[in-house]
């Protein structure tokens, strides 16, 4: 089975810098040869033109079990030791609605 691409709706001057995640879902269609294939803790980068803001999604911890999970960080000025905010899940569904909301939030913060 073959997994595309999530789709994002990103706003003007948000770019994706990387972008490897996939509709794939180890909570649902969960198998080791999957898992080493979909995942990986350098999933998808998207930065803030003109700010120092990133937000990064990875799968962390066990990649052969379902042990793992989600993680999106919210990074300002390259701190990557204290993340402006943690986002956990071991859905692809609820990370992918959970980045959704953080894009919104972030663009929004940085419009006003």
């Amino acid at each position: 089975m073959n997994y595309k691409l999530q789709t994002l709706t990103l706003p003007k001057g948000c770019k994706i810098l990387r972008n490897e995640f996939t509709t794939y879902d180890p909570e649902v269609d969960f198998t080791e040869e999957r898992n080493i294939y979909y995942l990986t803790e350098d999933l998808l980068q998207l930065e803030f033109e003109h700010t120092n803001i990133v937000i990064d999604l990875g799968w962390y911890e066990n990649i052969s079990t379902t042990d793992g999970e989600f993680r999106i960080f919210v990074i300002q000025n390259m701190n990557w030791e204290k993340p402006l905010r943690v986002e956990t899940s071991k859905s692809q569904k609820r990370i992918y609605k959970k980045l959704e909301m953080l894009i919104m939030e972030v663009d929004s913060i940085l419009s006003d």
